[in-house]
């Protein structure tokens, strides 16, 4: 099962598929999230991604944490890697190249089998990238120059690629990383094939020193077609005059369905509350039929796809942490119960889930989601990560 993935820029973190769900009655649903395991340890790092290869082959990674005392002592808690074998979960070691100290940690298939751990490490730079086949660990050479990885694509262990989120994107051969300039910032790609791969952001059109009106920025589309990066045309989007302060519009996420199948989010946005009378922000969904870029409709409804999905196969949409599109088309909300009262957590306190990474499992009828609760009660914040499961 392929997911789709949430593109952002691993220097500044934001959650992979993060989608708070309130935790409210549910009587109109019959699909529910339970809890798998919830981890007591308040140290535990956050758990940020997960990958399953098979329903007995499930990698979960969790991030350092870094917790400041009141007298300014810092201290750490290491990255680590769970592994799920079929019948339980067992920590395992991180690769050798990353030490300990493990932040802004990802998984990312590799289409011809295995998949890649991407992470940074203590100073925030430089992120590490290794290899598993199955069976061993094989770490990457780290990028030219120090660069961020802000999205990965690989289609074979000696065909992999990597944007940094600025202009630059990286290829590796199996032998070494090459470097090479794009004419627009990017920080996400995907494709179908090394051949036939999209990487997309935003491009400039005003300076914002220059007091222009108009759009600083508008969404950008490069092609890789094996033998070179070509600008693509895409459409423009302009707020009515007066325009709003500094609007721009930018590309977020990419989706490579078929070669005449992709799909493109953004949002056109603005500095908000600058002004009165303020117009609303717009989602940016965008389709390459094969020939060229065109305007999706506006998406609405709770379960309108604005990216962010995750691809449940053939039965539907996973497009957050509370709803489910099935490939008839239904809506359904995803409950959930409380944590027990258990561990110094009362079931009555206020509770917020957070996914940072949902995958549904080959092979079996369950999707897993990793991240944590937030609990507040009394006003003193507190949380547990927890390992989630729903069956279809």
């Amino acid at each position: 099962m392929n997911m789709i993935k949430v593109n952002a820029v691993l220097a500044v973190f934001v959650l992979l598929f993060a989608a708070v769900v309130a935790f409210c009655a549910a009587s109109d649903s019959d699909v529910t999230w339970r809890y798998d395991k919830v981890f007591k340890d308040k140290g535990l790092g956050q758990l940020s991604g997960m990958i399953a290869t098979a329903g007995d082959d499930i990698w979960v990674v969790g991030n350092a944490t870094r917790t400041v005392s009141y007298a300014g002592d810092e201290s750490a808690d290491d990255g680590f890697l769970l592994h799920y074998d079929g019948t339980r979960w067992q920590r395992r070691p991180m690769p050798t190249a990353f030490g300990d100290s493990v932040y802004e940690a990802r998984f990312d298939a590799v289409d011809s089998g295995g998949f890649l751990l991407t992470a940074s490490l203590e100073d925030l730079k430089a992120p590490r990238m290794a290899r598993w086949d199955g069976m061993r660990w094989t770490a990457l050479p780290k990028l030219p120059d120090g660069h961020q990885a802000a999205d990965v694509k690989a289609f074979a262990a000696d065909d992999i690629w990597v944007v940094d989120g600025q202009t630059g994107a990286y290829h590796w051969d199996g032998t070494r990383w090459t470097a090479m300039d794009l004419p627009v910032t990017v920080s996400a790609l995907d494709g179908v094939a090394s051949d036939d791969l999209w990487a997309v952001g935003y491009r400039n059109t005003n300076d914002v020193d220059t007091g222009r009106e108009g759009e600083f920025t508008q969404p950008a589309a490069v092609h890789w077609d094996g033998r070179a990066w070509k600008l693509v045309r895409t459409p423009e989007y302009h707020f009515p005059a007066p325009a709003p302060s500094e609007p721009g519009a930018s590309l977020t996420e990419v989706v490579a369905l078929a070669k005449d199948d992709v799909r493109v989010y953004g949002e056109h946005t603005f500095n908000h509350g600058e002004e009165d009378n303020e117009p609303a922000d717009e989602d940016i969904r965008l389709r390459w039929n094969g020939t060229r870029w065109t305007k999706l409709p506006n998406a609405k409804g709770a379960c309108a796809d604005r990216g962010h999905a995750v691809r449940d196969g053939e039965h539907g949409l996973l497009l957050s942490g509370s709803r489910y599109l099935t490939a008839d088309g239904d809506c359904v909300k995803i409950s959930h119960p409380r944590l027990p009262s258990t561990d110094g957590i009362k079931s009555s306190s206020q509770q917020s889930l957070w996914l940072n990474a949902i995958e549904p499992i080959p092979g079996t009828d369950k999707i897993l989601g990793v991240g944590h609760v937030q609990v507040n009660q009394a006003g003193n914040p507190t949380g547990r990560s927890v390992i989630v499961s729903l069956k279809r």
